[in-house]
């Protein structure tokens, strides 16, 4: 029997032919019914900035420098890949499961009171959940890697459950494929607007869930540092 618990994950969520997958109905999305504020995104801009691929030229994670606020445009541009149009959103999803979410640390964000955000991708909009942003807090969940020169941190949480409804013990990996997509695409934003992106893969899970509140079933994922 194998003891390497990423090898077991790995051997158990494999696909045999022959295997049935569970298809059952899709689980919905999260939605706070009662935030302590709404905040209202800008318009999402499908077009204009720099073309594709001068993009992908300058593609890479960089750490915020300069410590300056953004702009509510640009967290709404950043937030772009992650909005729901005509039911789908700028990511693959196996089964259209749509496992993550997003919430919002905002440290500088012009227009925005500080706090804690959950991302509502249908309606694009931002639902405060708690008015501290608690940088000392954060820092110490990212192994020391300081938020002090960000503006904003971008979580991707994962509901695997919602995969695991259609595809089993597979879904798992889907969730944690989904969160590579929606990051890259994040950061590739970021590079188009001239703002700085940094994913921080290693942090204290548990401490990340106290300080956005989840709930049992939900997972820290990944946490994204934009900045200037």
């Amino acid at each position: 029997m194998e003891k390497h618990p990423g090898k077991l994950f790995y051997r158990l969520s494999r696909l045999y032919p022959g295997d049935e997958l569970p298809l059952k109905r899709k689980p919905k999305a999260k939605v706070y019914a009662n935030p302590l504020e709404t905040q209202a995104l800008p318009s999402l801009r499908p077009e204009g900035g720099p073309p594709l691929f001068r993009v992908l030229a300058h593609l890479k994670p960089a750490l915020p420098e300069v410590g300056a606020a953004i702009t509510l445009k640009d967290l709404s541009q950043l937030l772009l890949p992650l909005a729901e149009r005509e039911g789908l959103r700028g990511f693959p999803s196996a089964g259209e499961a749509y496992p993550l979410e997003a919430y919002l640390v905002a440290l500088r964000v012009e227009g925005v009171f500080p706090g804690v955000y959950h991302y509502f991708p249908k309606e694009h909009q931002l639902f405060q959940l708690s008015s501290k942003a608690e940088a000392g807090a954060w820092a110490e969940a990212l192994f020391g890697l300081s938020p002090e020169r960000a503006a904003a941190l971008l979580v991707l949480t994962l509901v695997p459950e919602r995969s695991e409804a259609l595809f089993g013990l597979r879904g798992y990996r889907y969730a944690l494929l989904e969160a590579g997509y929606a990051a890259g695409l994040v950061l590739l934003a970021a590079v188009g607007l001239g703002l700085a992106a940094y994913p921080a893969e290693t942090f204290y899970d548990e401490a990340v869930a106290r300080l956005l509140g989840l709930p049992e079933g939900e997972y820290p994922g990944v946490v994204i540092l934009l900045g200037r």
